[in-house]
Order: structure tokens, then C-alpha cells, then sequence
């Protein structure tokens, strides 16, 4: 055993073990090919969109498609994915290249999906695809719809989409047996469950929206989606990419006008991002520039869809178009993906090393602090191990330089990941965050109540906070915000609203820190999807919420007389004024004589715990006021800054409203 400093390594090398599938198989989460376990280093390609060309007007070239094909396996690619259905005699081609597909059919996300119509058209469609691509084991999967949005699917009905789905899925099951199918959702879609499919896929962009680019990151937001909606099978981020259309460049990524430089560093950020995050692959958008997205297939116009491309094209007549310096790049990270160790992973003293190889790689080592760690050979494209840690302090950040080689020594790739690693197990700081109310509420406010507690390992980058709320509107990014907070006792909490646009069905809130031990830093964050009613009940995902119950009024009806009034000051601190008003029709008469209802006035928390009791009596009819004071607490029982429930009750009516605490 050698010693390096306080850290000592020894290499434990472990053998998978896994039984042989007929091609394609799906176990543990990933996709096993011919019994191997696969990572998915895939690029969106169309066949016939270059330059004068459209998608809809079909031109087949045997010649220019192997070109494509050679070039995409040269650059180390496995795998093309397809929106729309490519022809038998294009999938033959894709067979004999080697590489693997996710083979789209295109099924209208815009569609009247109760239609019986739109539905056998659908089913017809696939059918006659089936007819020839069952024969074909190059398809690793099918993806049968391309990003469905919100409002339509809230127009045509999620129980009419979910019975579509399954058709066509079990469908593909009869006629393609053990091919797996999903589709392919959107950020915008991170409420649908994807229990119904044999593995997950979404196309995610770093700029967009602000769950990405703002409260959780690319990789944080990815993480989320990875352990609640593929926890047990694949996640493949079927799109990723940036446009380089002109137009004046920004410090950060966008949409459009990103830098040459901005694309290669961007598309290989969100690369090793979706790794990081758990993903067993990634399509990168696209293979070349598509002239026709913005109308007129025979001038490149600045419309930023047109420049995602990896290969671009100097005139209509560039047959075979010129690489972007962002191909060099993937054609050198190909060489040998990482999958263990990842970054902002926290680790004990047994460090996984998971890494998938191109056939040219034949040896790597693994560099710590200017020494060498661990020197192996490779034999085959995928290499299983560990390293072994003998901590000597309690918690280390690490940062692990991995070099590959050929079988000459010439340096291939080389790639730094940075790890902490922990002899105990650690509290990790977290982030709680309250909506209020937990409806929605378009066309009006939602409060968010944050709660942050550190722990003294870690600090918070910048000591800020990022908050957001995306209304799942179209591309709609949302809106972000942020706060630079300072610490008491590693605690702190704060409110603010979000405006909800009237026309929101379905929304996302995240809240998000970034924490650092030395050189290693995480993304710590939350997130609540709510959505506006119960429309999306058959397709949404467990953890969505549809309503609160504990503050809904029990009768659904108009509470006439009761007059409870909005708390004055408000927001408050430390007291504020409740008034309200008792009608006559709150008495009742029985056995001849007259009564009085009783009438309680409850505070409550976020989480629907009671906070105080205001009022507990019979009251005759008339008009009250009761002081509301938060100081009022044993300091065992001191409420924080937030949202609050007021609670009028006379007999069978309720009403409720919300206040805001502000120490």
C-alpha cells in the first residue's frame, strides 16, 4: 500500500456479473445491449433537412447517410436519435452502420387526443412503422411523442392522452417485443408521471426554464427528475444544445446568439452535468444546422433553432457541411464517459469508478494532488472498480485528474472531477420551502416561506439564495429571484410571493444554495409542482399537489353574513388586528328558546399545526376585533417569519384567510 499524505489507496477491481439479454434489456436502470450495460453518447439527425431541403418532402441518399453515419460513430457516438419516423431503407443503413437508435414517431403533442379519429390515425401510423422496423435490433428504443404541453393536453383531456399512450405503448410491446418505449417530455412536463414507460426521457436546456438556470442548476434540476421520475429505470436527456444564430453574445447561455466558444463549453457543461446527475445518457442537439425552421429552407436566417447544429453549411450547395470547433470536443470527451466518481457526490472511504471507453483507449491513470493513485490497463470499453480510502481526517475534498491513453501512451482526454469524502455520515444543510396557499392561485399570489439551516462544515457561496416560480406556460422560463441572507445559529427564513399569471394550470416553485468544503461545492435545493385543479390528476406524478384540504371551506359555498375581514397591519410585527362580524343568522332556536353557535378563531402554520387560539366562545351577534401578537410565545414555542392561517368557525361555516409575519 502506498501512502499519499493522509490518504492511502487501494485498488479493488469488481466484476459485473449480469445475465445475457437478446439485445436489448432493461435492468438496474440502464440499457443492457447483447447482455453489455450501456451508456447512451447519442446526437439528434435528421436525414434529409440539409440546406433547400424540408423534412416533409422525402429524398433518400445512401451515400451522403453513411458519410453522416461515419462521422457521427468517428466522433465516438453511439447512438442517433429521430423525432419523426425514418423509412426502412434509411434504418437499414443505420443497422449496417453499427450505431444504435431512439427511434422517433412522430404522434401530434398538439392532437385532440379523445378524438377516436386522431387516436386510430395514431395507432394506424405506428402500426405501418412496426411493419418494418421490428426487424431491425439497432432500436434501443421508441420515442412516440415530442414535448406535449400543458394547455393542450389540458384541452384534450390527461385521461384521453394517458389511454393513447398505452395503446400505442402496448401496442410497440405486441409487435417489437422487449424494444423499450417512453416519450419525450420537457421541463414543462416535470409533473407527468412516467410510470407507464420503460424508461425516461427529457429534453432539457440550460437556459431554460428557471428551475434550471436558477434555483437548482442544470445538474440539481436533472437530479430531481432522475430520482422521482426514473428512479428504477433509464434517464436519457434525449436534447441538449446551443444555438450560435447571430446576435450580440451574453455572459451566459441563451437561447440564441451563444458564442462558438459559449457552445463548446456549454454543451460539454450540460454533458457531464447530466452524468453527474444519474442519467444513462445524452442526445446532444443536432447533428447539423436545420435551414427550414425558420420558413424558408433556402436561406440560414437568424432564427436561433436554425444554428444548434455541430456541422454547419457555407451555402445550399455544402453537401457535406464542416464541423464546429464544439465536434473536436465530443470527439475527444467520447473517448471515455465517467459515470463514478461524480461531481458533488459525497462519498465514504470507497470511491466507485465507473467509466465507458471508446475501443482506442487502453489504459488510464487517476492523479491526486501531483501524484498518481492508480495506473490500469483497459481490456475492453467498459472498466469496473474502486478505490479504497484510508481517511485520516474526518471529511476531505478531492480532486480526482483521470488521464487516458492509447496504446502508444499518447494522452487521449483527460478530465478532473472533485468529490468530498467522509469517514461519518454528514447533516448535510438543507432547504424547506412552504407555498401558500398550496393551491395555486392564478391571477393572483402565491406566497413561498423558505427555511435554510447550515451546518458550520459547510459555507453558503455568496450567502444567496435562489427562489423561483415557473408557470409551465408554453416556454414561459419564469421568474427568478435571489437574496444575499446572513446566518443566526446557521438558521434563517424569509417569505415573498410569486404573481401566478391568470392562465397558469400547472407550476413549479424551487429554492436553492450552493454549499462549499474547500474545493467541493453542491447544489442544495427544493422544489414544489402544484397544479390548478385536478385536471391533471391521471397523468401527474405522486408528489404533485392539487390542493390543501386543511384550509378549504367545507360547505364549497358562499358563507353568507359571516364577515371575516383581511388582518390589519399585514404584512405584521409583532401584532396585528383581526376583525370580523357574527350575523344574526348564527342563532338557532330549539325547544322554543334561542341559542348562540359557537364560534372559534384559530391561527394556524403552513403545515396546518395550530399556532393560537383567539377566540373559544358563544358571541352574541355584532362586530369584533381581536390582537393577534407574536410575541406572545414561550420562547420554546416562538413562531418564525412567515405565512400564517386565520380561522373564523360558526357552526357550518368557515373562512380563512392568510397573514405574513416579518421579524
Amino acid at each position: 500500500m502506498k501512502s499519499f499524505g493522509k490518504i492511502f489507496f487501494l485498488l479493488t477491481i469488481l466484476t459485473l456479473k449480469i445475465c445475457l439479454a437478446q439485445n436489448v434489456q432493461i435492468a438496474n436502470g440502464w440499457h443492457y445491449i447483447d447482455g453489455k450495460k450501456f451508456f447512451v453518447k447519442g446526437i439528434g439527425y435528421e436525414t434529409h433537412t440539409r440546406p433547400a431541403q424540408v423534412p416533409w418532402v422525402y429524398k433518400f441518399d445512401a451515400d451522403l447517410i453513411r458519410f453522416d453515419l461515419d462521422r457521427i460513430k468517428n466522433a465516438g457516438f453511439n447512438t442517433i436519435r429521430t423525432w419523426g419516423a425514418i423509412t426502412e431503407e434509411e434504418l437499414k443503413l443505420v443497422e449496417e452502420s453499427g450505431l444504435k437508435i431512439l427511434f422517433g414517431i412522430w404522434i401530434d403533442p398538439a392532437g385532440d387526443f379523445g378524438s377516436q379519429s386522431f387516436r386510430a390515425t395514431a395507432l394506424n401510423q405506428v402500426n405501418a412503422v412496426l411493419n418494418y422496423s421490428n426487424k431491425y435490433k439497432c432500436i434501443i428504443g421508441y420515442l412516440i411523442m415530442n414535448e406535449p404541453q400543458v394547455a393542450h393536453i389540458y384541452n384534450a383531456g390527461a385521461q384521453n392522452l394517458l389511454g393513447l399512450w398505452q395503446a400505442v405503448r402496448d401496442l410497440i410491446h405486441q409487435r417489437h417485443n422487449g424494444v423499450p418505449v417512453s416519450f419525450s417530455n420537457t421541463i414543462v412536463g416535470d409533473y407527468i408521471s412516467t410510470d407507464i414507460f420503460d424508461f425516461t426521457a427529457y429534453n432539457a436546456y440550460i437556459y431554460n426554464p428557471v428551475t434550471i438556470s436558477g434555483s437548482h442548476g442544470y445538474a440539481g434540476y436533472l437530479s430531481f427528475l432522475k430520482d422521482n421520475r426514473a428512479s428504477q429505470k433509464p434517464f436519457i436527456v434525449t436534447e441538449y444544445g446551443l444555438s450560435v444564430s447571430p446576435d450580440t453574445p451574453g455572459t451566459k447561455y441563451t437561447y440564441g446568439g451563444n458564442t462558438l466558444a459559449q457552445q463548446t463549453s456549454g454543451n460539454l457543461l450540460m454533458y457531464r452535468s447530466l452524468i453527474d446527475a444519474g442519467a444513462q445518457g445524452g442526445v446532444v442537439f443536432q447533428y447539423h444546422d436545420g435551414w427550414w425552421k425558420g420558413g424558408n429552407e433556402f436561406v440560414h436566417d437568424s432564427t436561433p433553432e436554425e444554428w444548434f447544429g455541430l456541422i454547419e453549411f457555407a451555402s445550399q450547395n455544402d453537401k457535406y457541411g464542416s464541423p464546429r470547433p464544439v465536434w473536436s470536443a465530443y470527439t475527444t470527451y467520447n473517448k471515455a464517459i465517467i459515470t463514478e466518481p461524480k461531481n458533488e457526490k459525497i462519498y465514504g472511504e470507497q470511491v466507485p469508478v465507473e467509466i465507458f471507453t471508446t475501443e482506442d483507449v487502453r489504459s488510464f491513470t487517476i492523479v491526486m494532488n501531483d501524484s498518481t493513485v492508480l495506473n490500469q490497463n483497459v481490456s475492453s470499453n467498459y472498466f469496473n472498480g474502486s478505490l479504497s480510502l484510508k481517511l485520516i481526517e474526518q471529511v476531505k475534498d478531492l480532486e480526482l485528474t483521470f488521464h487516458f491513453f492509447d496504446a502508444r501512451g499518447i494522452e487521449l482526454k483527460a478530465e478532473t472531477i472533485s468529490v468530498l469524502c467522509s469517514k461519518k455520515q454528514l447533516q448535510l444543510p438543507e432547504i424547506k420551502m412552504q407555498i401558500v396557499p398550496a393551491s395555486l392561485n392564478p391571477g393572483s399570489k402565491n406566497y413561498v416561506l423558505v427555511d435554510i439551516t447550515n451546518d458550520s462544515l459547510f459555507t453558503i457561496d455568496g450567502n444567496r439564495v435562489d427562489y423561483v416560480m415557473h408557470p409551465h406556460i408554453g416556454f414561459d422560463e419564469g421568474t427568478a429571484k435571489s437574496k444575499v441572507i446572513t446566518l443566526l445559529d446557521n438558521k434563517y427564513s424569509f417569505t415573498d410571493y410569486f404573481d401566478i399569471p391568470k392562465e397558469t394550470k400547472a407550476a413549479t416553485f424551487g429554492a436553492g444554495f450552493t454549499i462549499k468544503h474547500g474545493k467541493f461545492s453542491r447544489r442544495i435545493f427544493t422544489q414544489l409542482i402544484l397544479t390548478h385543479g385536478t385536471w391533471a390528476n391521471p397523468i401527474k406524478a405522486t408528489d404533485v399537489i392539487t390542493h390543501i384540504d386543511k384550509f378549504k371551506n367545507g360547505t364549497n359555498e358562499s358563507i353568507p353574513g359571516i364577515k371575516l375581514f383581511q388582518n390589519s397591519p399585514n404584512p405584521f410585527n409583532p401584532e396585528t388586528t383581526i376583525s370580523y362580524s357574527i350575523p344574526v343568522e348564527t342563532r338557532h332556536s330549539a325547544g322554543g328558546g334561542s341559542s348562540l353557535k359557537h364560534i372559534t378563531l384559530k391561527v394556524y402554520d403552513v403545515l396546518g399545526r395550530e399556532v393560537s387560539t383567539l377566540v373559544n366562545e358563544f358571541k352574541q351577534p355584532g362586530n369584533y376585533e381581536v390582537t393577534f401578537n407574536a410575541r406572545h410565545f414561550e420562547r420554546s414555542r416562538e413562531i418564525t417569519s412567515g405565512v400564517y392561517f386565520f380561522t373564523l368557525k360558526a357552526g357550518i361555516y368557515v373562512e380563512t384567510r392568510k397573514m405574513v409575519l416579518i421579524k
